[in-house]
């Protein structure tokens, strides 16, 4: 089974690191409340915080509570209290504005709906069925893996 996390308002920027490497990571506006980690525990997801006092909240469900700081940090951190070895091929086939799936899109698609350079120099399109978003190879990609190499300590 895939790993599933839930965060709350403190860890937006990790959920998004977290979405980049391919895990299913929902994203809660708010702070952890009962609601919050009940829903969590449900859906089998490890809830990540930076609340000290929430430990005690917990509903039956696996609570992390990061201390690091700095995204960069917090990444490491996770990754490396769980025991967790991203996958490659799972990275960046999330959206990250809403956790779905990305698919495939036809380049047709994306026509007018990215720069018009990107469309003449780029093949390949994915779009989130959920909310449009459109995502491409671009030099983004190599900023975030450089990124990831930076904030993943092997």
């Amino acid at each position: 089974m895939d790993v599933r996390f839930a965060t709350d308002r403190n860890l937006g920027t990790l959920a998004k690191w977290l979405r980049i490497l391919g895990y299913d990571t929902l994203y809660e506006r708010g702070n952890a409340d009962p609601d919050f980690l009940r829903r969590a525990a449900s859906e089998g997801r490890i809830v990540l915080t930076r609340k000290r006092d929430r430990t005690s909240l917990s509903s039956g469900g696996r609570l992390v509570v990061v201390k690091a700081d700095h995204v960069r940090l917090q990444l490491a951190e996770v990754l490396e209290a769980l025991r967790l070895e991203p996958d490659p091929v799972k990275k960046m086939t999330r959206c990250l504005r809403c956790n779905v799936m990305l698919e495939e899109i036809p380049k047709e698609r994306a026509e007018g709906r990215v720069p018009v350079y990107v469309y003449a120099a780029c093949i390949r399109f994915k779009g989130c069925p959920a909310c449009g978003r459109i995502y491409w190879p671009g030099t983004h990609r190599r900023h975030i893996e450089e990124s990831l190499r930076a904030r993943i300590p092997r």
